[in-house]
């Protein structure tokens, strides 16, 4: 059973049961008070027969059987309804009749005297054979206190009755046009309703079978909750789209990356297959010239290999830290005391890039104590890799610049270098993997476009971020931003994504 057909069943039946339940209070309600009307008129039309006979005997009890048939019954002016009056004895006999009553005969009631010989009222219904209906209300006759006989109102009800089975026949139809109604208008609003739901199903089948994942779902009305569903949906697809797109290019940029050492590889292990199978002596070349051609493509396939190595180290630390598997042992960390040693360590990196220790000056800039929470070892890769990258980029003669600052509860340690720069196009795409602003030249020095998603990703895992302003042909400053740590309690740092950061 579909939603829509549960939905105007659930909505019919509510309303059916709550129209049903009305009706039978409006008709119910109606009946006892048209009744409870009928019966006060005709008490107290009895009540007053019974007054006005009563004053003829002028307390003479013993003349009441003999001058019975003589009563004469008062014009009361409620009896212009057509009501008419008999006169009983103790035992139900008639003894007189009204001239209005005419033929009609009422028979009999059984349990009537009996009530009136206890004092009490009786009162019922009574259809003739034509289908006239009589309201039969009888009430004591007393005469000195003496019960003489009962004195009976007849009065037709047949109006009233006629007009409560109009009453019943309006509310039957109007309840089942209300119903009928109801269902069609149910129907019409759950179809209405759920026509979004369908739009959603038709764009993920279209998305399944084209394999097109820009269509989007067209629903103006966001405020409802199928509308909420479908911006969800929409922001789903784009998160998925995103994510796709992706993958799509680490496929092509990991096959690209090793592509390239593998062919070197491939290359140095042909060449060394055709030196082992040319025979001694018949290849033009000393021994000493085969013992150096040999070991260079040994060390270029050492250097390709460990290449390889890093690269696949990179692309599993950044699918742990993507899966949230990033191990990060976290402890009071000194910053300053961990820049000095990047600091040093950078001077080695500056020897072994540009080939003299010299070609680049180191410096430390403002150096204030700070200490934060997290893991000193990929907090030392993160400040290492943008050393690294200050290094191959700055040309002979540069400056690199280390300084630490702590500031409104963030430690923020910056990594400044005269270098080439980055131009603003380029800047927000940096972080992304394999993304290099000069591909050729960061190819030559072993670079593969990870190591700045590394640096954000362990940021990001310590509750802070990298940002980076540069200038092309101006240098570039690249600033890691934690949040400071004191063991004993203090107010809570500002948060990152409200802080201001100049140039970023």
């Amino acid at each position: 059973m579909t939603i829509r057909l549960r939905l105007t069943l659930w909505y019919t039946a509510l309303l059916g049961i709550t129209l049903i339940l009305f009706s039978v209070t409006v008709y119910s309600a109606l009946a006892a008070n048209l009744r409870y009307q009928l019966e006060q008129s005709a008490a107290l039309q009895a009540r007053n027969i019974a007054a006005a006979v009563a004053q003829q005997f002028q307390g003479d009890v013993l003349v009441f059987r003999s001058r019975a048939g003589n009563v004469f019954f008062p014009q009361v002016e409620l009896f212009a309804s057509s009501v008419g009056a008999q006169l009983l004895d103790t035992e139900g006999n008639v003894l007189k009749r009204s001239e209005n009553l005419g033929d009609i005969l009422i028979p009999h009631h059984t349990e009537t005297m009996a009530r009136i010989n206890a004092g009490l009222d009786d009162r019922y219904y009574y259809i003739s054979s034509d289908g006239a209906a009589f309201l039969v209300y009888t009430v004591p006759l007393f005469v000195n206190n003496q019960l003489m006989g009962a004195v009976q109102i007849i009065q037709p009800v047949t109006t009233a009755l006629t007009a409560l089975t109009q009453v019943n026949r309006y509310l039957i139809l109007g309840t089942t046009i209300s119903i009928v109604l109801a269902a069609i208008v149910g129907a019409f609003l759950a179809r209405r309703a759920l026509a979004p739901i369908d739009t959603i199903t038709e764009t993920a089948n279209a998305i399944t079978r084209a394999h097109d994942l820009s269509k989007r779902i067209d629903i103006r009305d966001n405020a409802s909750e199928v509308g909420r569903l479908a911006a969800t949906f929409n922001a789903m697809l784009d998160r998925i789209q995103q994510l796709f797109q992706a993958q799509e290019r680490l496929i092509g940029d990991v096959s690209h990356e090793l592509r390239t050492p593998l062919t070197t590889i491939q290359g140095n292990i042909e060449l060394l297959q055709r030196m082992a199978a040319a025979p001694h002596g018949n290849n033009n070349l000393s021994h000493a010239e085969v013992a150096e051609l040999l070991q260079e493509s040994l060390n270029e396939v050492k250097a390709e290999s460990e290449r390889m190595n890093k690269m696949i180290s990179d692309l599993l630390l950044l699918a742990q830290a993507d899966s949230g598997a990033l191990q990060i042992q976290m402890a009071p960390v000194e910053m300053d005391t961990l820049l000095l040693d990047v600091y040093r360590q950078t001077r080695r990196l500056v020897e072994h890039y540009k080939g003299r220790p010299d070609a680049l000056e180191v410096r430390l800039g403002s150096e204030d104590q700070a200490l934060v929470r997290g893991d000193r070892e990929r907090l030392r890769q993160v400040l290492i890799n943008l050393a690294e990258n200050a290094v191959k980029y700055t040309p002979e003669g540069g400056v690199i610049t280390f300084s630490l600052e702590n500031r409104e509860g963030w430690v923020r340690i910056s990594v400044s270098d005269t270098g080439i720069g980055i131009s603003e196009e380029q800047q927000a795409a940096i972080f992304e993997r394999f993304y290099r602003t000069d591909k050729a030249r960061s190819r030559e020095m072993g670079g593969s476009g990870l190591g700045l998603s590394i640096a954000q990703r362990i940021a990001q895992a310590h509750n802070g971020k990298i940002t980076v302003v540069s200038q092309l042909n101006q240098g570039s400053t690249f600033t890691l931003w934690l949040p400071e740590w004191q063991e004993a309690p203090s107010e809570a740092p500002i948060n990152l994504k409200n802080t201001v950061i100049a140039g970023t």
